[in-house]
């Protein structure tokens, strides 16, 4: 009698075990799904395909004869720091510094993208449009076909502010 009823408990126990892993495995898309539209989106950084970039003007009223001091997103050429500085006179000259190194060259606005042309024929030309979250402006590679690509290259703020943004620039 006693194996009749360890047998029968056994069923019942893999029977209900069953019907919970169903339960489980019905349920788990709609909790996946209501935790994906409770977080939304990232609201960190600019989403480019759905955010309009700052107008001719607002880069006007951001850049001429401003510093900007910000973090770029990559290393390059031996320089072993992100942070860098970099101001737009108003009469289109730029001077670029980080870790030390000065470059120096033109800047214009052309339509929602600021372009900057350095003296060192090693630097291209290149076009950004910029997104702003607060007091942080994040500047995004414009490809030849004028669409921001890859994400940002550098987060910037005007000098002297404190950052909006996180983490912190350094």
């Amino acid at each position: 009698m006693a194996s009749a009823q360890i047998h029968a408990k056994a069923s019942v126990m893999r029977y209900v075990t069953l019907l919970l892993m169903i339960t489980i495995s019905l349920s788990w898309p709609l909790c996946i799904s209501a935790q994906a539209q409770n977080m939304g989106p990232d609201e960190s950084y600019p989403d480019v395909e759905y955010e309009k970039p700052l107008s001719q003007e607002q880069l006007s009223l951001v850049f001429s004869g401003k510093t900007h001091q910000g973090s770029y997103n990559f290393l390059n050429r031996d320089i072993s720091t992100f942070a860098f500085k970099e101001t737009t006179a108003k009469d289109g000259r730029i001077r670029h510094v980080q870790q030390g190194h000065v470059d120096t060259g033109t800047w214009n606005i052309a339509g929602d993208q600021i372009c900057y042309n350095y003296d060192d024929p090693r630097l291209l030309q290149a076009c950004f449009k910029i997104y702003a979250r607060g007091n942080c402006y994040y500047h995004y590679q414009v490809s030849v076909e004028g669409t921001p690509q890859f994400g940002f290259t550098a987060r910037t703020i005007i000098a002297g502010q404190t950052p909006s943004c996180e983490p912190s620039l350094v």
